[in-house]
């Protein structure tokens, strides 16, 4: 006997099949009674029942299917729902502290950036005392031209210490230590860790120079002056500091500006000299 099962788990005993058609016995409880004087007791079986049931052959299953009834569903929706809930909820606390942490942490990073700006003086001062070589360097804006001054590699006799101001407690008056050291001649400027890094400030400050002088070319070449910037104070830059160099373009401005004021000299020599022969005529 092959059992089968419909959608909704009912199972039937099958017969026979035809044409697609199957025939069926659904399956029945049967229950019998026996007793024994005022003793009875009842078995409950299931056999298939006594009449056919004609059904089409693909609604019936081998197994039987599994049932899902709809208040389980909606236990397990609402309770899958009570849990992603639950979860939004924590995801959206870790967000929110994980945010303040980063703020917080990035405050932290500003203040100690400035605290270690501040104090700079006396960290290198602290780097000296432990032996380590640092690099001197002083850059200094030129309140002429606007551009900076030849940046000048302190020389580490002229260096005396550390720059405070102020320090009378009794009059409220705090010391204060400047973020940069100076040397002999009161001439402010910072240490580097590396030469490098002292070169590449150089090189940045250099190059900051001649975009100004892009915007304003003048090519004399006369004696170097703080007062102007001209093609001369950019040599005077390569003299100081052997590794830079004139920038291509400003060169070649250089040249077509020599080249208009030769073929202007010609000018105006020619015409002297035609106004001469002119006048001998």
């Amino acid at each position: 006997m092959k059992t089968l099962y419909d959608k909704t788990g009912a199972a039937f005993s099958l017969d026979h099949e035809i044409d697609g058609t199957a025939y069926v016995r659904p399956m029945v409880k049967v229950f019998t009674q026996y007793g024994y004087g005022d003793d009875v007791h009842e078995e409950e079986d299931v056999e298939p029942a006594k009449y056919l049931v004609a059904v089409e052959r693909s609604s019936l299953f081998d197994t039987p299917p599994i049932v899902a009834l709809d208040a389980d569903i909606k236990a397990k929706t609402n309770e899958l729902a009570a849990i992603k809930a639950e979860a939004q909820k924590v995801i959206k606390e870790l967000k929110a502290d994980r945010s303040a942490a980063e703020y917080k942490l990035a405050d932290a990073k500003r203040q100690l950036e400035q605290w270690m700006q501040t104090h700079k003086g006396m960290i290198d001062l602290g780097k000296l005392l432990d032996g380590k070589i640092l690099y001197p360097l002083s850059v200094e804006e030129n309140h002429y031209h606007g551009a900076r001054n030849i940046p000048r590699i302190i020389k580490m006799d002229d260096i005396r210490g550390l720059r405070v101001e102020g320090g009378n407690f009794e009059k409220g008056n705090e010391w204060r230590a400047k973020p940069y050291l100076s040397d002999s001649y009161h001439t402010s400027f910072q240490f580097f860790d590396t030469e490098e890094e002292r070169a590449a400030v150089i090189l940045s400050e250099f190059e900051a120079t001649c975009t100004k002088f892009r915007d304003k070319p003048n090519f004399a070449v006369d004696i170097y002056t703080t007062t102007n910037l001209h093609y001369g104070t950019l040599l005077e830059w390569v003299k100081t500091h052997p590794s830079l160099r004139i920038p291509e373009d400003i060169k070649a401005m250089k040249v077509a500006n020599d080249a208009e004021l030769v073929e202007r000299r010609k000018a105006t020599l020619a015409a002297e000299l035609a106004a001469i022969e002119g006048g001998a005529a």
